[in-house]
């Protein structure tokens, strides 16, 4: 599958040049230099001049490139290379102009496609792990890894996004800041990491406004000596069962707390505890809670 924005297009470019350049080939061609008698006024044909007289430049080459329709500023991509890019590929829904463009029909049909437990959205297509992050991984072995909006419910505002390791082969692991204190979230699986969401850093709000889509974390590809990066991962109908199941342990465990000092501000009327959530905690119980919840020190079951 490639992205719907993905385009077509004939380009030229000179084969003697230093610096390859791809040129959208218009409906006036004809009148160029390239493409007429006056090539040979060329500094760069006169450095590797050619005896033949043809009505072209011999040094003018044609093919396809694509490029996308919805940025701002067209870049044109070999035709050859489309993989090379994440606009030939799945991973086209995690690009900032696919997502700020809105591809209204794919987006609706993804969107009725998702379920929803106490109010938070799961989309079944994901994988996810038992400390709430989420796994989209394509037949290529390339994923994107993410956190659920079960964890960003509870997060609230996020002050900072840190990544401990930006690439290479480990378990994905990232810090947020919340309220002053650092929880850390890592996958439970290995992955080779390519690239990590960088533009959280500068606007973490990303995270918690939209974990499926901008709020993404890494990319990567699986590596072939280790387990499976789909491994013990809850999906398909199993995940609205395990998600009610977490609303009811995490609804237990604010129960406990209640108990103890808070009051009822932490749950809402319909039984689910309310969003940002943490500011109804003590240090101590928020570090209990991302031992309990968050941490992925415990293995998922198939």
């Amino acid at each position: 599958m490639t992205c719907p924005f993905l385009k077509e297009t004939r380009v030229k470019h000179c084969d003697k040049s230093a610096l390859r350049k791809m040129i959208r080939i218009a409906g006036n061609a004809a009148q160029d230099t390239c493409s007429s008698p006056r090539y040979k006024e060329c500094e760069v044909y006169r450095r590797a001049p050619d005896n033949s007289n043809e009505l072209q430049c011999p040094h003018l080459r044609e093919s396809l490139a694509q490029y996308c329709a919805a940025s701002a500023v067209m870049r044109l991509i070999p035709y050859s290379e489309p993989m090379a890019s994440r606009c030939g590929g799945d991973a086209y829904r995690y690009c900032d102009v696919y997502l700020e463009a809105g591809d209204a029909p794919a987006q609706a049909a993804a969107t009725r496609r998702d379920a929803a437990v106490g109010g938070i959205r799961i989309p079944t297509r994901l994988r996810y792990s038992r400390n709430h992050m989420w796994l989209d991984a394509d037949q290529g072995g390339s994923c994107h890894i993410g956190v659920d909006a079960f964890l960003t419910r509870v997060l609230g505002a996020v002050e900072e996004v840190t990544f401990l390791k930006q690439t290479g082969v480990h378990r994905p692991s990232a810090i947020f800041t919340v309220r002053g204190m650092d929880l850390e979230v890592m996958f439970p699986n290995s992955i080779r990491v390519t690239a990590s969401n960088l533009y959280l850093r500068a606007n973490p709000a990303r995270l918690t406004a939209d974990p499926y889509g901008m709020g993404w974390l890494f990319q990567g590809v699986e590596v072939p000596d280790r387990p499976p990066v789909t491994a013990g991962l809850v999906r398909g109908d199993e995940v609205p069962r395990w998600m009610e199941s977490e609303i009811a342990r995490m609804s237990a465990f604010l129960a406990e707390c209640w108990n103890s000092r808070h009051g009822a501000a932490l749950m809402n009327d319909g039984g689910v505890f309310s969003p940002d959530v943490l500011q109804h905690l003590s240090h101590e119980e928020t570090l209990e809670m991302f031992h309990e919840f968050f941490l992925g020190t415990r293995e998922a079951q198939a």
